[in-house]
C-alpha cells in the first residue's frame, strides 16, 4: 500500500498572549499565587523581559517551616536568605513609574534569625511600597522582637486598603512578651478599610494607641481580632472615633490575663456591628443612630464576685446599641435567667431566642406582666381541637425563633399566671424542645375571692396535663 503525499502547513501560529497590551497582561499575572512565577516570564521572548517590573500586583509568600529542630536550621536560613534576596532584586528593579495596587507580603523568620536583619529587610519592603504609592496592602509577619510597624509608610497618602496579620511568640512570661511600638507621626487620609489580627502582640501604651486611631479620618471597615493570652490593649483607656465607619468588628480569642482596659467606640454612620469576647475589656459604645444589624456574642465569668462585674460591662455594652434594627445575640455563658415580660405572641418569639443564644441555661424564672388585649384559654381550646397538630398563626413564628433542642434547662419558675392562652403556647413549646428538664413551678396571681381566675387556672391545669414532654422525668406544680 502507497502512502500517498501530504502537505503539512508549516506556518506559525500567532502569540496572541504576547501582542496583548501590558495592562491585560499584568491583569492575568495577578491571579498567580505568588510573583515569583510571574518573574519567571521573563525567560519566554524579549516582550516579556521587563513586563514583570511594572506588575500592579505584588505577592510575596515566604515558605520556611518555623522549627526548633536544629537539623532544618541550616535549610531554613537558606531558604530565607533567597526569598530576602529575591524580594529585594523585585522591588530594587522595579519601574519607578510604576505604581502598586496591591502589596502582598510574608515574613515568618525562624526564631533563631537575627531580630536587626528581620527589621532592615521588612522596612525596606515597606518603604519601597510607599515609595511606589501603594493602594492595597496586606502584611503578614512573625518576629520574636518589639517592632514599629508601619514606620515607613505612616504617612502613606496613597492607602486605601491595609491588612495586618501580626505574630510574636509565646514565652508564657506576660512582663517580657513583645509589643507594637507606633510611630509618633501617623496619617492615613484615604484609608478606608483596616483589618488588623494580632496574635501574641499587644500595643505598646495608651497615647501612641489613641494617636493610631485618630489618623483614619475616612475610614469605613474596622476589623480588629485578638489572639492569645497577651494580646490587644492592656490598662488602657481608649476613644475610637470615627465618623464615616460603617461596618465593625472586634473578636477576642483565648485572652485569660485580665487586661483591664476601657474601649469607647464612637460611630455615627455605623450600621454592622458584630462583637465577640469574654468581657476582660470593657467595651462602651455610644452615638450609634444608624445602626442595622448586631451580631454579639459573649463568653464572660459566671462564679462568685466576678460574675456581677461582667455582667456590669455586658449591660454597659447592650445599652449602646438599642436603636439597632436586626440584634443576633449568643450568651454561652449564661446559666439562670431571670426576666419580667409578658407572654403575648410577639413577645414569644424574644423570650425563646434568649434561651436558643443561651446554650448553657439551666435555670428560668419568669414574672408575668399582665395585658388586656391576651386571647382567652377557650379561644386557645377551640383551635387545637380544629388543628391540634398543628396550631399554626403566630405561634409558628415564635416556636421558629427557637428551632433546636434545650439540653440543659432543669429548672422553671413562672410567676403570676392568668391563664390565658399565650402562657399555655409558652409552656406547650419550651416543654417540647426543654429534653432534661427536671421541675416546673407555676404560680397564679388569683386571690381567694377571685372565683372566675380560680376556675380558669383550673381549666389551664387540665389542659396543661395534656401537653407532650421532651423530658423523660418532669414534675409540674402549680401553686394557687
Amino acid at each position: 500500500m502507497e502512502r500517498g503525499d501530504s502537505s503539512i502547513s508549516t506556518a506559525s501560529e500567532e502569540d496572541w498572549i504576547s501582542n496583548l497590551p501590558d495592562s491585560l497582561i499584568h491583569h492575568i499575572l495577578s491571579f498567580l499565587s505568588d510573583t515569583t512565577y510571574s518573574v519567571q516570564t521573563c525567560v519566554l521572548s524579549k516582550r516579556w523581559r521587563y513586563i514583570w517590573t511594572s506588575l500592579p500586583v505584588l505577592k510575596f509568600s515566604d515558605k520556611f517551616n518555623d522549627s526548633d529542630d536544629e537539623d532544618d536550621d541550616y535549610a531554613d536560613r537558606e531558604d530565607m536568605n533567597h526569598y530576602m534576596k529575591f524580594v529585594d532584586k523585585v522591588l530594587s528593579l522595579r519601574d519607578d513609574n510604576s505604581d502598586i495596587q496591591m502589596f502582598h507580603f510574608e515574613f515568618s523568620p525562624s526564631y533563631y534569625w537575627p531580630d536587626e536583619k528581620s527589621e532592615r529587610f521588612v522596612n525596606r519592603c515597606m518603604a519601597a511600597a510607599a515609595s511606589h504609592n501603594v493602594q492595597e496592602s496586606c502584611i503578614k509577619i512573625k518576629l520574636h522582637c518589639d517592632f514599629e510597624f508601619l514606620r515607613l509608610i505612616s504617612t502613606c497618602k496613597s492607602l486605601t486598603k491595609l491588612e495586618l496579620e501580626l505574630s510574636g511568640y509565646d514565652d508564657g512570661d506576660y512582663n517580657n512578651c513583645f509589643v507594637i511600638r507606633i510611630p509618633r507621626e501617623i496619617s492615613f487620609p484615604r484609608l478606608e478599610s483596616l483589618c488588623m489580627n494580632l496574635e501574641f502582640f499587644p500595643f505598646e501604651d495608651e497615647e501612641s494607641t489613641n494617636n493610631f486611631f485618630s489618623s483614619f479620618p475616612n475610614l469605613e471597615s474596622l476589623v480588629i481580632v485578638f489572639r492569645g493570652w497577651s494580646s490587644g490593649f492592656r490598662d488602657m483607656n481608649l476613644t475610637i472615633s470615627l465618623p464615616k465607619l460603617k461596618y465593625f468588628s472586634f473578636k477576642v480569642e483565648d485572652q485569660g490575663y485580665e487586661i483591664n482596659s476601657v474601649i469607647k467606640l464612637y460611630a455615627p454612620s455605623l450600621s454592622s456591628f458584630i462583637f465577640e469576647s469574654d468581657m476582660v475589656t470593657s467595651f462602651i459604645v455610644e452615638n450609634l443612630p444608624s445602626l442595622v444589624t448586631a451580631d454579639i456574642k459573649i463568653c464572660a465569668a459566671t462564679r462568685g464576685e466576678e460574675k456581677e462585674f461582667y455582667a456590669q460591662r455586658m449591660m454597659g455594652l447592650l445599652g449602646g446599641i438599642h436603636s439597632v434594627k436586626v440584634l443576633t445575640l449568643n450568651f454561652s455563658f449564661l446559666k439562670n435567667l431571670e426576666l419580667r415580660t409578658c407572654l403575648l405572641r410577639d413577645c414569644l418569639r424574644w423570650v425563646f431566642y434568649i434561651l436558643k443564644s443561651s446554650p448553657n441555661i439551666e435555670s428560668v424564672s419568669l414574672r408575668i406582666s399582665q395585658h388586656r388585649d391576651e386571647p382567652p384559654l377557650d379561644e386557645y381550646r377551640k383551635v387545637v381541637k380544629f388543628n391540634p397538630e398543628n396550631i399554626g398563626g403566630d405561634y409558628l413564628d415564635a416556636e421558629s425563633s427557637l428551632s433546636c433542642m434545650i439540653c440543659h434547662l432543669k429548672f422553671v419558675e413562672i410567676n403570676d399566671l392568668c391563664g390565658c392562652a399565650d402562657e399555655l403556647k409558652f409552656l406547650e413549646i419550651l416543654l417540647k424542645h426543654a429534653t432534661v428538664l427536671e421541675k416546673v413551678v407555676l404560680a397564679s396571681n388569683s386571690t381567694e375571692q377571685d372565683f372566675q381566675q380560680k376556675k380558669r387556672m383550673a381549666k389551664f391545669s387540665e389542659m396543661l396535663l395534656k401537653v407532650p414532654t421532651a423530658s423523660k422525668k418532669i414534675l409540674i406544680l402549680l401553686k394557687s
